[in-house]
This record gives structure tokens, C-alpha cells and sequence, in this order.
């Protein structure tokens, strides 16, 4: 009972606040007026109509709510919690798409309208006698499990996604820039023509680090920057070792051979190690499945005749 009355009263504030911020009144000025000539006015069609139509359900509704109330919402969540929003943002490729004061944001409005919809929803079946109380108090905590996780677990789906897409490129990129390096092509230019002769995820990263470098960052700082969006631990020993042979001397090219021979030795064992986990696996389905279907089918005649004593 006190849980409900907590989810119910949390569920209430959240509703408050939004309430609260749909009520104040918008800001006329010269921004809302130049959308208003460029959507055409209020009663015809805008040339930016089919631009917003052709964009998913979550751009057009969930990140402009989100956006909305981010202010609200932003000072109540840990500081934490936001960090690590926008590093999985980072490693999902969507930056500049949302950001983790939004993402967190639409994950405190779930946690709070789920619940409230499952109360309201199974609601008469309690009163009917049909469904008990206990079982509308987990309902109403599942709800608001899953209205906190469904953001984040939608992108934590997308990045390690992305993760395992720039670990299986790798190898590959850096035979190219390997290739590139020794035919007398510096670091950089080596990046530039792997990004553009390539495409993935991977690229898009180095051609985001290559325009980091021509805005003025430094190498060393853009290559972290990398590895940081990444969230890859091999793409990660790599930069640092271009980094430390970068500022120490050294041959750049024997570094990327030494890198892309123990990131293929690791993969090796990692495809070896699967291959042996594989009959110990497998075993699950057999007991469980297989098993007693031809225990069934050899067996089951005998049992018959067994019962029914015709031999």
C-alpha cells in the first residue's frame, strides 16, 4: 500500500510539472515569427510540412516533449545519471539527435505514465473482484521499471550495435592505414583516405575526428575524443599507442602492424572460445527439446502396448 501511494503521488508531481509547463505562456519574437513565414502561415501548408512528416515518431513527438521539459526535469536528475546518458548517446552515433538531460527526461515521464496507466487500466477489474490489490501494486511497479529502462534499453541496444560493428571493421581499417602510412602518407591523410574509401560506422567516427582536427584541436586530443565516442577497448589500446609513439618517436608503422596482429590473435580466440562453448550450450536444448521427442517416438508405442497388455 505505501508503495502505490508513493508511485501514485510520484506519478502526480511528474504530471504537475508537465501540466505546469504546458500552462506558461510562448514567447512571440522574431524566431517564432520566421517559423510562421516559413511554414507558410497558420492555415496554409509549409514547405518545412513534408520535412517534419518524413521523420520517425520518436523525432516528431517524444524528443520535442522531451526537449520541453528537460528544464523541469534536468535539476532533479544526478549529475551521474546525465554523464552516463551521453556517453551511451556517444557510443549509439547520436549526437546531435538527443542528448542525456532528453534521454533522461523521457525515461522519468515513462516511469511516471506507465504506472499511472496500468492503476487506471486494471483498476476496475480490482473493484470487480476479478484481480487482486497485490497484483495491481506489480503491476504498477513493473510499469514504472520499464517506463525508466525502455529509453535506455532501446540504446543500449543500438550502441553495443555499433560497438560490434567497429570491432569487425578494425582490422581491416588498419591494414588501410597501415598501407597508407608506409607508402609515405602522414596519419592524418592515412584517416582521410580510410574514411573515405570506406563506410560503417567506423568511418563515420574518423571522418568526425578528422573535422575535429581542421576546426584546431589537437591530434592527441581528437584521437581521445575517439576513442572515448567509441566505447571499443581495442580502438582504445590503439590510439594510445599511436599516441604514445607520436610523442615519443618511433615508427608508426611497425606500432599499427604490432596492434592489428594481437587485435586479429584476440579475435582468434575469441571465435576459438565460442567454438568451445558451443557443445556445452547445446546440451540445453537437447535435454529440454530433442530428447524427449525421441523418447517419445521410440518409446511411446512400447508404453502403449505395455498399458494396454496387447503384446
Amino acid at each position: 500500500m505505501i508503495i502505490l501511494v508513493a508511485l501514485t503521488l510520484f506519478g502526480s508531481l511528474i504530471l504537475l510539472a508537465i501540466a505546469f509547463s504546458l500552462s506558461k505562456p510562448k514567447a512571440e519574437g522574431l524566431a517564432a515569427r520566421v517559423r510562421a513565414a516559413a511554414t507558410g502561415g497558420e492555415s496554409g501548408v509549409g514547405i518545412r510540412d513534408a520535412e517534419v512528416m518524413d521523420k520517425s515518431l520518436v523525432s516528431r513527438v517524444f524528443l520535442p516533449l522531451a526537449d520541453r521539459f528537460s528544464k523541469t526535469f534536468g535539476a532533479m536528475t544526478p549529475a551521474t545519471m546525465i554523464t552516463k546518458a551521453d556517453q551511451l548517446i556517444a557510443e549509439a552515433g547520436m549526437i546531435g539527435t538527443i542528448t542525456g538531460v532528453q534521454l533522461t527526461t523521457l525515461s522519468w515521464i515513462l516511469m511516471a505514465v506507465l504506472p499511472m496507466g496500468g492503476f487506471l487500466l486494471f483498476l476496475p477489474h480490482v473493484i470487480k473482484g476479478i484481480m487482486g490489490f497485490p497484483l495491481l501494486l506489480g503491476v504498477c511497479a513493473v510499469g514504472a521499471f520499464l517506463g525508466y529502462r525502455l529509453p535506455i534499453g532501446i540504446l543500449s541496444g543500438k550502441a553495443q550495435k555499433r560497438r560490434h560493428e567497429i570491432q569487425m571493421a578494425l582490422p581491416f581499417t588498419f591494414d588501410l592505414i597501415s598501407i597508407s602510412v608506409q607508402a609515405g602518407m602522414a596519419f592524418d591523410g592515412a584517416m582521410s583516405v580510410v574514411s573515405e574509401r570506406t563506410k560503417g560506422a567506423l568511418a563515420d567516427e574518423m571522418k568526425r575526428t578528422l573535422r575535429e582536427i581542421n576546426l584546431g584541436i589537437s591530434r592527441y586530443e581528437a584521437l581521445n575524443n575517439l576513442s572515448r565516442r567509441s566505447g571499443v577497448e581495442d580502438l582504445r589500446t590503439f590510439i594510445t599507442a599511436v599516441n604514445y609513439i607520436t610523442k615519443l618517436g618511433g615508427s608508426l608503422t611497425d606500432v599499427i602492424k604490432v596492434q592489428t596482429e594481437a587485435m586479429r590473435v584476440k579475435r582468434r580466440q575469441a571465435a576459438e572460445k565460442k567454438a568451445n562453448q558451443a557443445p556445452v550450450k547445446i546440451m540445453i536444448p537437447l535435454v529440454l527439446f530433442i530428447l524427449p521427442c525421441l523418447f517419445i517416438v521410440i518409446l511411446g508405442p512400447a508404453g502403449i502396448m505395455l498399458f494396454t497388455g496387447n503384446f
